[in-house]
């Protein structure tokens, strides 16, 4: 017969031990998270972001979804070619770009509460709830 153990039945130690044994998997590893820089170039009235792929990739967001970003933020038509790069109608600066990358990745990334870049971003209707996998918390906000 096994004997289960009340909370009251460990020590102050055990217990601690056993929440960082739960909690290892959702730590951070200590990793300092760099938002990835835009590789621009204009070509005629076209602009393109070489490592439009890369990026979505290392930011764990769809295409699809940074892509309607940049053209709901820049007011422009834009689609997304076989390389992986996103086309945009308009000359833009590889500042400005990089700095609308900064606001999507500070507002559709990085949680809130702790400040992890582990997280996921679901659309329900009209919202998306961005959901952090180290802390667990979620926040909501207007989708675009």
């Amino acid at each position: 017969m096994t004997s289960l153990k009340k909370i009251h039945d460990y020590t102050y130690e055990e217990l601690l031990e056993r929440a960082f044994i739960r909690l290892a998997g959702r730590r951070g590893s200590g990793e300092v998270f760099e938002v990835p820089k835009a590789s621009v170039l204009v070509i005629g009235g076209k602009t393109i972001i070489q490592n439009f792929r890369d990026i979505a990739q290392l930011l764990n967001r769809e295409e699809e979804l940074l892509k309607r970003y940049f053209m709901k933020e820049l007011n422009v038509p834009g689609s997304v070619n076989e390389a992986g790069q996103l086309e945009l109608r308009g000359k833009f600066s590889a500042i400005a770009i990089n700095q609308l990358l900064e606001r999507f990745t500070q507002k559709y990334v990085k949680c809130a509460t702790c400040g992890s870049f582990h997280t996921k971003l679901a659309k329900r209707g009209k919202i998306f709830t961005l959901k952090c996998e180290a802390c667990g918390a979620e926040t909501t906000f207007q989708a675009f």
